[in-house]
């Protein structure tokens, strides 16, 4: 009678409780259907500063799905979406009423362009059809005087440069050093530059910057009294090897800084018990660019001169020298730059089939030849094959280039190769083949009997041997193929781990999908620097033409690709610089043919001794 008491107790509170759950899921569900999307904005200030950026946050409630927030357009202001999103989700229980919220945070930055108020329209959203609004918003924007505060400047190094050569340019950022008289504190270089504000845009210097930052390092700075008032010069360094003659563009630079104007005691700011009281915003663009560009001049320019600005030595070298008519010679010719000023990368080979000392003797192909750099020189290889029997030397090869120290151009000349040339064999259709006779002849017997009627017992012996291992191959054939399956399984397993194997993996489709959007040549350079960033396992977003041919010979890539594919991107920079267009096709197919080549990946944080990856 207890037993059956108890029993029946028991499953009269499971069935109460089971009630119970069901009601609360129900009433969860019912909460959930009931509440209503919603749509809110905040601002984070109300006041700011000609183009200094307010940011603005739509939150957007209980959507699943939506479409927007679309910004308004006012004049003078410039609105930025920014990206990552903020999604949260929250769950509550109040007096038994559970309730369940999403939460969608969207932001925009709103950048005045010039003094005066605003009125900032609602953004729309549009949610399942229907179109809410957010509140609208009244700011006023004031002019913050930078004055001597902080100034921008670019300079070149050299700051006479020619087309050809290679050189540097320096985006230099003075700001003047802040001291705090009633705490008797001055601000060191560190602390100046760790003010910057983060929506600083540097322009061509990105790449130089990020890959500092990358380093855990900030730029050299240095103290620097200007018409009597210590600044801390900030130098930011790139490589710079012009295409074009005229001013370089060098994008959109403008360094945003939040100035102190008073400090006060604390425990937590710059590690020395100083806070930042008030500051003011203030910003800065390079006012002058110092760099003169220049074209070599026309006028005394020799015929065999192709684009090398310099000071040059030529060696060269044939492998072999006696041959054949017709047989190929390879040679080698090394021009070396002894001013260390040339941009190697550009300078192409001398063209010998435009020279007749070479024409008349040799056939040479039309093709360009393909250069390697190494250090100051660069290296040159050239078949070229003999048309007759009565050349004796291979000439003397002309190379001409444009001194910028003297502002003249030059001839160096290689000495002659002495070679030997034989006729070439020749077979005539009217000769005869010599017969074979005698023991020289083959014997031949006829079998009537099938294949194995002039077996050998030995013969037998030996096909019995070789039908035993066929058998033990076939009982070894199972394992072997369980063993190379769970090697590839091992290999696609580390490989899925490994994050640039996947950005490796994903390259060819990044650059597809990049060329898609917008196929320009500012475009189409972007996507394949990204392109060789990832299939090289190179940093992203800091990859220059420079780093690109690096990372393509340390991947032993053919050299003709290579500088077909630097060619392209210099053509991209020429084009961005003074205008043009480049063909998607080209890029695309040099893509396909790196798709094609055998990589060599080399690790670029770690070292293995002896380990490559291929």
């Amino acid at each position: 009678m207890h037993r059956f008491f108890s029993s029946s107790l028991l499953a009269s509170f499971r069935a109460r409780a089971l009630i119970v759950l069901i009601c609360a899921v129900s009433t969860i569900f019912v909460s959930n259907a009931a509440h209503a999307q919603s749509v809110t904005a905040r601002i984070a200030s109300l006041q700011t500063y000609v183009d200094s950026s307010v940011r603005i946050v739509i939150d957007v409630a209980d959507a699943e799905t939506f479409d927007g927030p679309f910004a308004p357009t006012v004049d003078g202001l410039e609105f930025t979406r920014l990206a990552n999103e903020q999604t949260s989700n929250s769950f509550q229980i109040i007096n038994g009423r559970a309730t369940q919220k999403r939460s969608v945070a969207v932001s925009y930055e709103v950048t005045p362009r010039r003094v005066g108020a605003f009125e900032i329209p609602p953004f729309a959203i549009d949610i399942n059809g229907t179109r809410l609004l957010t509140r609208s918003f009244s700011i006023t924007a004031v002019i913050s005087e930078t004055g001597d505060l902080m100034t921008a400047r670019v300079v070149g190094l050299p700051r006479t440069l020619y087309v050809g050569q290679k050189g540097a340019l320096v985006l230099e950022v003075a700001v003047r050093r802040y001291r705090d008289k009633e705490l008797g504190v001055t601000l060191d270089e560190g602390d100046m530059w760790n003010l910057l504000d983060n929506a600083s845009t540097f322009g061509v210097f990105a790449p130089a910057l990020a890959r500092i930052a990358s380093e855990n390092r900030r730029p050299r700075g240095e103290s620097r009294i200007i018409d009597g008032t210590e600044y801390v010069v900030y130098s930011i360094t790139k490589p710079f090897d012009p295409i074009a003659a005229g001013t370089p563009q060098v994008g959109d630079i403008r360094v945003r800084m939040d100035y102190p104007t008073k400090l006060r005691r604390g425990t937590d700011f710059f590690d020395r018990g100083i806070q930042l009281a008030s500051a003011r915003p203030i910003s800065a663009s390079p006012t002058s660019i110092d760099i003169d560009v220049l074209t070599p001049p026309e006028g005394g320019r020799p015929a065999s001169w192709n684009g090398a600005v310099g000071r040059f030595a030529i060696a060269v070298a044939a492998k072999p020298v006696d041959v054949a008519v017709g047989d190929p010679i390879t040679l080698t010719l090394r021009l070396t730059d002894t001013s260390a000023t040339a941009a190697l990368e550009g300078v192409q080979a001398p063209a010998l089939a435009e020279q007749a000392s070479f024409t008349d003797g040799f056939r040479i192909p039309p093709e360009a030849a393909a250069g390697v750099v190494d250090g100051t020189s660069k290296t040159f290889t050239q078949s070229l094959r003999a048309n007759n029997d009565a050349v004796r030397e291979i000439p003397s090869v002309e190379f001409s280039y444009f001194d910028p120290t003297t502002g003249a151009y030059e001839s160096v000349r290689s000495a002659p190769i002495a070679i030997t040339v034989k006729p070439s064999a020749t077979v005539r259709l009217t000769d005869q083949l010599p017969a074979t006779t005698g023991a020289d002849a083959a014997a031949f017997t006829t079998v009537q009997e099938g294949l194995l009627a002039d077996a050998s017992l030995d013969e037998c012996l030996r096909d019995e041997q070789n039908s035993g291992k066929f058998t033990a191959f076939l009982a070894l054939a199972p394992c072997v193929v369980l063993l190379t399956a769970w090697l590839i399984g091992v290999r696609a397993d580390r490989a899925h781990r490994d994050p640039r194997g996947q950005r490796r993996r994903a390259a060819h489709a990044r650059f597809t999908q990049a060329m898609a959007k917008s196929p320009d040549p500012h475009a189409i350079e972007t996507a394949l620097l990204t392109y060789i960033a990832d299939r090289s396992g190179a940093r992203e977003g800091a990859m220059t033409r420079k780093d690109a041919r690096t990372a393509l010979t340390n991947a032993q890539i053919d050299a003709p690709l290579i500088e077909q594919i630097d060619a392209l991107l210099r053509a991209c920079e020429l084009a961005r610089y003074r205008g043009g267009s480049v063909t998607l096709a080209s890029a695309s197919e040099f893509v396909a043919q790196l798709e094609r080549a055998s990589w060599t990946h080399v690790d670029h944080d770690t070292t293995h001794d002896g380990e490559t990856h291929s």
